[in-house]
């Protein structure tokens, strides 16, 4: 009976975290996976020279271990590392505490008296200067692979002292990280060279590529699922992800891969199409894939043999349009032992149980060649096993070293040396996750994640095309396009799963969509200042729970109130300057409240030309200028996620605060005062709601900018905004003026859109009056032939949206233009 060949897939994978307008990185993992397992996983096999197996490199891995080696770049985390721990400011710290001291449930942790330790101290106690040293370097050095850490003399003496580690000791241990990972790449050419590998790809930035191609393929597993209004079909730029990621791999690596992981497994026809067009030999998937596929059920006896063992282990033959390629299928029982099951086993007996299980299969195969096609994530798994899945490991390669009824193969070599002899006339759309596309669209925050990725590809698409002299800014913009396009994002917005810092993911995906607008030079628009997830109490901030009226800074009523601790949360990027700590906010009918915890006296601020400047959302005034300049640019002010009507300028004096509130221009630059006055303490500021142009039943939106010496330092909260709702309790004091009204203009023409005079004038004129006396006014009209599209600036916001007219319908487009600071609406249509 010839030997069962046995195609080991081992999938290395990070998302691109790098900001590239401050080239920094603003979450570590890339370089701490490269210490604990991207090199490990090759260099195992050096001692066990049979035994062959696939990698797959995912191109935005590869391209951001190359570009750390270039040394040019900001980690944020490891900046934060390097920091002298008696240095830290309390910002610095509470971020620390909060991100690098990980679960003590977490084996790396465990492997440490001192770490395990610091993990299990709750966040709000104590820490010495000896304790954030220590914990600067076990988050660290907890993250080195076990087996390197125990060879390199360097790690191994702070491994064996475990404790009171001093500053000089920091240097070596960053040094070693930076030399492992200058050999991640190296090491898989080695083994490619050698023959003992296969080195393959995913798409660039690790899309899902039916989704790419189409949102509507996710109904074909679920035709129940809820898509997103704004619909999203680029063909186009599933082609380019995997066009980018074959140059790259071959660049890095050194030859072109023939085969290819699509993203997530998820396939369909209309990724077949793509794949051979890119020249590809072979792509792979899921055994429920493929059970869909076939309109067929896998099932397993009590031994694990399978009922179709023909099916599931041989590869398939695809051909489309006069092209052809192969498709294997995972075995995802054996996949899936080794990703969740074999972890629970000692090493050993894990690694005879799969043993076993590829003889039972072996025993199916009879005169026939099978392929058992074990194929998971290379990293993630190990962590849950002893010694990072050292001994799991070297006992599997051990049992499959000396067993001749095994071969392990590379899926290329199995190809070419027995051709699929049957073909697959349909390709399920479906993904490793249940053979559907659910975890990454369908949820209320999946959905608004694609429509800011449609409506920012749509404006930079139309940007492109009216400014070709823009076209180096438009190529930078393009690449945060497909940045963002990558699963995880989608992944993490997923209800179905919870990171720790789905925060943090949520606010990275906006940032790149922001980038697109900042490379252009233009302001993005307020949602992607707004956070997808929404917002529930958490350590970090609180919205208030009711109207509160707080006499002093110590009021105990200011337990109800909203509050944002600053530098606990991971938001855009902002270094916290320490002037602020935390901000409490609350209203009632008549005033908002604020206060401030500062480490910093009132004097200290004073002496330093600090001042706060608090900013209230609502309708800027009409026309600009004003004898306050803000010190905010108007990239900076864009942040808070909405215009800013008034501003409140708060500052330090002796005995209190000098308080100027004054009403901001169209441009968000300068302000002209309303009036001053005066609070007896610099920290408890409280601001008559008339004063800022709100009154009952309104929500009002805050954000508080430091200053020194005219020059912002700090922004509160980072992105997005402090927002309440003010009391309705039908006092005259809640309403000095007129209600601001929402009133939607809807006319025929609107000058200078259309022709002037007549009702063009008339409404553009009642429609700026109303804006001028602060209503919140929206115009509509037709887009006659004469609004064009690019002279205009219009972009459009609902495309083919069909109207009902008597017994048909007619397709219509909403495109989207301004009036001065007005929002005008052009509906297009047959």
């Amino acid at each position: 009976m010839k030997p069962l060949q046995v195609a080991f897939v081992w999938h290395m994978h990070q998302p691109y975290y790098k900001d590239d307008l401050t080239n920094t990185y603003l979450l570590p993992w890339v370089r701490l996976r490269s210490a604990k397992d991207y090199f490990k996983m090759p260099a195992l096999l050096d001692a066990y020279p049979k035994i062959r197996a696939t990698f797959n490199l995912v191109p935005s891995l590869l391209a951001q271990i190359e570009d750390y080696g270039k040394e040019e770049s900001v980690d944020l985390f490891l900046n934060l590392s390097k920091r002298d721990a008696a240095e830290l400011t309390a910002e610095e710290r509470a971020f620390i505490i909060r991100w690098m001291r990980e679960s003590p449930r977490a084996l790396r942790v465990q492997q440490s008296p001192r770490y395990l330790e610091l993990a299990s101290r709750a966040a709000e106690a104590q820490f010495t200067t000896q304790d954030m040293r220590d914990l600067q370097i076990w988050f660290n050095l907890a993250w080195c692979d076990p087996a390197w850490a125990e060879s390199d003399p360097r790690l191994a003496e702070l491994k064996r002292r475990d404790r009171d580690f001093s500053e000089a000791d920091k240097e070596p241990l960053f040094e070693a990280q930076m030399e492992i990972m200058a050999k991640v790449i190296p090491k898989y050419r080695e083994l490619a060279d050698r023959g003992q590998a296969e080195l393959t790809f995913s798409p660039y930035y690790h899309p899902i590529l039916p989704l790419l191609a189409h949102v509507d393929s996710a109904r074909t597993a679920n035709p129940q699922i809820q898509l997103p209004d704004r619909h999203f079909s680029h063909r186009e730029d599933a082609q380019r992800q995997i066009e980018l990621g074959q140059g790259l791999f071959e660049r890095l690596v050194g030859r072109r891969p023939t085969g290819m992981w699509p993203s997530e497994m998820a396939v369909g026809e209309s990724v077949i199409g793509l794949a051979t067009q890119a020249n590809l030999d072979w792509m792979i998937s899921d055994e429920e894939v493929l059970a869909r596929s076939l309109d067929s059920n896998f099932y397993r006896d009590g031994e694990g043999r399978v009922n179709s063992p023909d099916q599931l282990y041989q590869p398939f033959k695809v051909e489309r349009e006069g092209r052809s390629l192969s498709m294997v299928f995972r075995d995802s029982q054996i996949s899936n032992s080794i990703g969740f099951d074999y972890q629970r086993m000692s090493s050993v007996d894990g690694a005879r149980n799969l043993v076993g299980r590829l003889k039972r299969i072996r025993e199916q195969q009879a005169d026939k060649d099978y392929l058992a096609v074990i194929a998971l994530d290379g990293e993630n798994a190990w962590e849950f096993y002893p010694r990072d899945g050292h001994d799991f490991l070297n006992a599997l390669y051990t049992e499959l070293d000396a067993s001749p009824d095994i071969v392990t193969t590379t899926v290329s070599d199995f190809i070419r040396e027995h051709p699929p002899q049957q073909s697959l006339r349909h390709l399920h759309t479906g993904s490793w996750i249940g053979a559907s596309l659910d975890t990454w669209i369908g949820d209320p925050e999946h959905n608004v994640a694609w429509e800011l990725l449609a409506d920012t590809r749509s404006w930079l698409e139309e940007q492109s095309l009216q400014k070709p002299q823009q076209s180096d800014a438009a190529a930078l913009g393009w690449r945060e396009i497909l940045i963002t396009e990558g699963s995880d994002w989608f992944w993490w917005f997923s209800r179905k799963h919870d990171s720790g810092m789905d925060t943090i993911w949520d606010n990275q995906f906006r940032l790149h969509l922001r980038n697109v607008y900042k490379l252009m030079g233009q302001r993005a628009p307020a949602r992607l200042f707004q956070p997808i997830i929404k917002r529930t109490p958490t350590p970090e901030r609180k919205v208030p729970a009711e109207s509160i009226s707080p006499s002093s800074r110590t009021d105990p009523v200011w337990s109800k109130a909203g509050y944002y601790i600053v530098g606990s949360g991971f938001g855009a990027l902002h270094r916290p300057a320490g002037v602020v700590e935390r901000v409490l906010y609350a209203c009632d009918a008549e005033r908002v409240y604020l206060c401030i915890d500062s480490p910093r006296s009132p004097a200290e601020l004073e002496a330093q030309k600090i001042q706060f400047w608090l900013y209230f959302s609502g309708v800027p005034a009409d026309g600009n200028g004003g004898t306050l300049e803000l010190p905010l640019p108007l990239a900076a002010a864009a942040e808070f996620g909405f215009d800013a009507a008034h501003v409140a300028r708060i500052v330090p004096k002796a005995g209190g605060a000098s308080v100027t509130v004054a009403r901001v221009d169209e441009a968000q630059t300068r302000a002209e005062p309303i009036t001053t006055f005066e609070e007896a303490d610099l920290f408890f500021i409280r601001i008559p709601l008339a004063m800022v142009g709100r009154h009952g039943g309104d929500t009002m939106e805050m954000a508080l900018v430091v200053t020194r010496e005219g020059r912002d330092i700090e922004q509160v909260p980072p992105s997005g905004s402090l927002g309440l709702r003010i009391p309705d309790d039908g006092s005259a004091a809640m309403a000095p003026g007129p209600k601001q009204l929402k009133v939607l203009v809807a006319t025929s023409e609107l000058a200078p859109f259309a022709k002037s005079g007549g009702v063009a004038d008339v409404a553009a004129s009642l429609s700026k009056e109303l804006r001028r006396l602060g209503h919140d006014i929206r115009v509509v009209m037709p887009r006659y032939r004469q609004v064009e599209i690019g002279k205009h600036g219009l972009r459009p916001v609902v495309r083919d949206l069909q109207v009902p007219l008597g017994a048909q319908t007619i397709p219509a487009t909403i495109f989207e233009g301004r009036l001065g600071d007005m929002v005008v609406y052009f509906v297009d249509c047959p």
